[in-house]
């Protein structure tokens, strides 16, 4: 009976073991050291299904270059992390970082494991050793700062960023004009070995009234990247092509008429061409005359209007020139001669009555 009884006993014991075992999950690290700028992966396993556990580690020792954990505050089942100890570690000597797994509901420590950071050490080469000297290896970069950020516009005029450039500030807007079409950019970085690329849209003509987004990526020594944006806002174009005051020296009753573009101008005879004052409604829209020069009757005076927008209209001015009047003329001229007539007619007439008189005397 005695027999029986610790044989049970026994049973029940490797069993009650078992369940621990299968309630303690477990940390398992691929390496247990690591070297600055290597990874390392960290395997959770025989986690209880149902049960929630949070992940604590020192922070400032790694980054996570890839997880299936999802939140380190709560984990529900076996997962992985890849873990790259920072570049930017200088260690005199090495550290060892604890991890440790908790089950949230009950707030026990499940389990904990450490890993080695290895301190950076100079080494010689073996294949040298008469040399007194050693070798640290030199450490990349990773800053990817701007140190100066200026955007112009074509003619060179500062545009004005929103907010004002901090170099850990890295989303921009601005607003111009609608004459804007281009701008330049004009940057400089904070570590001479870094590199950085414009996106190819800065040499487009901005978008009138649209988002026009140009982005900045900077790429340090190691490889390291970081991308500035800037949100350009174009102003909207006028469609204004008309004008407000036309004036033409030659014709003192001319009256521009709101929405006409067609007119018949009369003018004179020896008018070669056109004296036109003219105001554009919108100040931004340009003219252009064509057919103002040698003008005969019928001729046609084109003024075309150009909004900003490309939009066009054109004013025609057809010309017609006053005739000669050869009546008024003819009788003009005889008019002019009927004096000398008149006075060739009392010559004679004189001449006569003088000489019957002389001729009666005698």
């Amino acid at each position: 009976m005695k027999k029986v009884f610790s044989l049970l006993l026994v049973i029940f014991i490797f069993s009650f073991i078992g369940i621990i075992s299968i309630d303690a999950a477990e940390l398992k690290f691929s390496s247990n050291s690591v070297s600055v700028g290597k990874s390392v992966t960290l395997d959770i396993e025989k986690i209880i299904s149902g049960n929630e556990y949070s992940l604590s580690f020192e922070d400032g020792y790694f980054d996570i270059s890839s997880n299936t954990c999802g939140n380190r505050t709560s984990i529900t089942s076996n997962c992985k992390l890849t873990l790259v100890a920072r570049t930017s570690l200088s260690l005199t000597e090495n550290k060892v970082i604890g991890f440790t797994l908790t089950e949230k509901a009950s707030n026990d420590k499940t389990t904990s494991s450490s890993i080695t950071i290895n301190a950076n050490k100079t080494t010689t080469k073996p294949t040298e050793p008469v040399a007194t000297t050693t070798k640290q290896e030199t450490k990349k970069s990773n800053n990817t700062n701007l140190k100066t950020l200026d955007v112009k516009t074509s003619d060179g005029g500062r545009v004005e960023l929103t907010p004002t450039f901090k170099s850990d500030v890295y989303e921009y807007s601005a607003n111009v004009s609608g004459t804007v079409k281009t701008i330049s950019i004009d940057a400089t970085l904070e570590d001479s070995k870094a590199t950085f690329i414009v996106s190819n849209n800065v040499n487009d003509e901005l978008v009138a009234g649209e988002n026009n987004k140009i982005t900045i990526t900077v790429t340090a020594e190691d490889g390291t990247k970081r991308t500035y944006t800037i949100n350009i806002t174009r102003e909207a174009l006028t469609a204004d092509a008309t004008l407000k005051e036309l004036i033409i020296d030659e014709v003192e009753d001319f009256e521009l008429i709101e929405d006409k573009y067609n007119y018949t101008i009369k003018i004179a005879k020896n008018v070669k061409e056109l004296s036109l004052s003219y105001v554009t409604s919108d100040d931004n829209a340009t003219v252009e005359i064509e057919g103002n020069e040698n003008l005969k009757d019928g001729s046609k005076v084109r003024i075309t209007v150009i909004a900003e927008d490309g939009t066009k209209k054109v004013y025609t001015l057809t010309v017609s020139k006053e005739k000669a009047n050869t009546k008024t003329n003819t009788s003009n001229i005889e008019t002019e001669k009927n004096p000398l007539i008149i006075m060739t007619l009392s010559i004679i007439a004189f001449g006569l009555i003088g000489g019957i008189v002389y001729v009666v005397k005698k």
